[in-house]
């Protein structure tokens, strides 16, 4: 039964019973009370006394109207006004609105649709007021990471510059080469850094406000080209790295320089996160006319429940206290958003020393189609 329909009715009940009280209570009190006290009609101040009983009568209805219909509602006013102020708590006095066996009393039962509203909506704030403040503290490390991450290689820069401008010591050509090397490596990863950035704030949730430039790609030369790249990568030197592919070429939709993006990172988070010698596999298959899965495993030190519950949390850089390497700065959030830009899903399975594997599935799907 609605709130509003049981209102009327309860409504209708209490000034029917409203109605026959006070014609019961005139009757008693003129026929019986009045004589008793002496007072007939006809005397002085008859009609006054009559009328004061009428008064009387209808504000001890009108208290009693008040506080049926009238209290529930002052109760879920300062609920509501309790959570505008950021109290997302059940007021002290939500205990006394039910019975000893848990059910809402009667005057509050009539406005149960909206208590269980006002308690779903308390319970929705408080969730997300957690998740705010656990994001805020997400960002905060996010951009502590990403400080830190920018300031090691700008002090690589700022080093070898000070060496180089040393007028006390004269550099040979190599050392010179060698020293110019370092300084441009460490400027292209921070301009790799600075990029990561602004795609971050670039991709928002739906990712529809990210340009996207799709063109015809041919899938399993494009994972050579990556996986070498990734292999000639310094840090990765000491890692594994191959391809299995059930089929020889695949043609897909996509853009070629974000989808890079997205699977390099992946693949070096691999070998960032993982100990030297750790086997990084990447297996192409195909999955029926429409989709292709590419799964990217290792045999390293796997995630942790935590990590793994918020891997994919913008801003999310891995448990505190865990030990960091210099990264690329792009989330896995901002990858998920990538690969789901693309029309294909992101998923991950991992287990603590036993590795992680990421599956990546994408449609296969005619040029023509999606111009």
């Amino acid at each position: 039964m609605k709130t509003g329909f049981r209102f009327s009715v309860h409504f209708a009940i209490g000034l029917i019973a409203w109605m026959l009280g006070l014609g019961i209570t005139m009757m008693i009190t003129v026929d019986v009370l009045f004589p008793l006290l002496g007072l007939l009609e006809g005397q002085e101040y008859y009609d006054l006394y009559i009328l004061a009983v009428f008064v009387l009568n209808i504000t001890g209805c009108s208290v009693l109207f008040g506080w049926y219909f009238g209290s529930p509602l002052r109760f879920m006013m300062s609920w509501i006004a309790s959570l505008s102020g950021g109290n997302f708590e059940p007021p002290p006095a939500a205990q006394s609105i039910f019975k000893r066996n848990q059910k809402l009393k009667s005057r509050y039962r009539l406005y149960s649709e909206l208590i269980v509203n006002i308690e779903s909506l308390s319970a929705s704030l408080k969730q997300s007021e957690l998740e705010r403040r656990k994001l805020e503290d997400n960002k905060k490390d996010w951009v502590a990471g990403i400080s830190h991450d920018l300031k090691t290689p700008l002090t690589y820069v700022t080093g070898y510059s000070a060496l180089l401008l040393n007028e006390e010591y004269s550099w040979n050509a190599d050392e010179q080469r060698t020293f110019l090397q370092e300084i441009q490596s460490k400027g292209l990863h921070m301009e790799e850094l600075i990029s990561d950035i602004n795609l971050s704030f670039q991709m928002n949730e739906d990712h529809a406000s990210f340009p996207m430039h799709f063109g015809t790609l041919e899938l399993i030369g494009f994972l050579q080209r990556l996986i070498a790249d990734v292999g000639n990568d310094p840090r990765a030197v000491s890692y594994l790295l191959s391809l299995e592919a059930e089929i020889e070429s695949l043609e897909l939709v996509a853009d070629e320089k974000v989808l890079y993006r997205a699977l390099q990172n992946v693949l070096m988070n691999a070998v960032l996160h993982n100990p030297a010698g750790t086997a990084i596999h990447v297996t192409v298959r195909r999955e029926g006319e429409e989709s292709v899965n590419i799964m990217i495993s290792d045999n390293g030190t796997g995630m942790d429940e935590d990590t793994l519950n918020n891997l994919f949390q913008k801003y999310y850089r891995g448990a505190k206290g865990s030990s960091h390497k210099l990264g690329t700065g792009l989330g896995m959030a901002i990858v998920k958003n990538l690969i789901l830009a693309h029309g294909g899903f992101l998923t991950v399975d991992s287990e603590v020393s036993k590795g992680t594997t990421f599956h990546i599935r994408l449609p296969v799907r005619e040029h023509e189609k999606s111009t």
